[in-house]
């Protein structure tokens, strides 16, 4: 997953994964240098008041306007009207306290007769069609060519209370990612419910919990 971070020499903020580089080289002043010179900027989730989709933003934005990818709704950081994240609200009787589990409802736009399903675990779960070479965590056992290898991921975050919440982003897939039929945005995060659907490519999934 890439992170926003500045460079030591000039400040020029640099996006790049830190798990996969050891030196990174600044594309402004071609400073390079270990990836721990280059300082991760803090980052802050906030909510759109408008259709609720979770946005992550850094900490050094304040009261300055941005746009929701979804919506398009303004958001001004720093007032009321950028809300910081709250945690989900599922109902009592929809508390999620432990993570939930993917059902594979379609092979490539055709339907299952047998249901196929999926645990999913803490941290990042990434989905993408199996192959040899993939690296996906959960790797789905479909040959529809239009879902990407690394297509999408789910964060599964446990809050403090034990409740468990799942968000979904697109990987920067080139068919992009559904949720519920609507494509996700560059960078926008669902929160995801009992009953929800992802679409990768043709293939149909439903997140469920227990």
């Amino acid at each position: 997953m890439k992170s926003r971070c500045t460079c030591p020499s000039c400040n020029a903020v640099l996006e790049f994964d830190r798990t996969v580089l050891s030196t990174v080289k600044c594309p402004k002043c071609a400073h390079q240098g270990n990836v721990a010179d280059f300082k991760e900027i803090p980052m802050k989730s906030i909510r759109c008041p408008k259709c609720k989709t979770a946005l992550k933003v850094s900490e050094s934005i304040v009261n300055k306007e941005i746009t929701c990818p979804k919506c398009k709704h303004t958001i001004t950081t720093g007032y009321a009207d950028a809300q910081t994240e709250l945690p989900v609200d599922l109902g009592n009787n929809s508390k999620l306290y432990q993570p939930g589990k993917l059902v594979l409802l379609t092979d490539d736009g055709d339907w299952l007769q047998e249901e196929k399903t999926m645990t999913l675990l803490r941290g990042v779960n990434t989905l993408g069609r199996k192959s040899p070479n993939s690296t996906s965590s959960v790797q789905l056992p479909t040959k529809d060519t239009y879902m990407s290898k690394n297509h999408a991921m789910i964060e599964v975050i446990m809050r403090p209370d034990a409740v468990f919440v799942h968000r979904l982003s697109d990987n920067g897939s080139t068919n992009r990612t559904f949720h519920n039929g609507d494509p996700l945005e560059p960078g926008e995060v669902i929160n995801l419910m009992p009953g929800d659907t992802i679409r990768l490519g043709h293939t149909i999934l439903k997140f469920i919990a227990e």
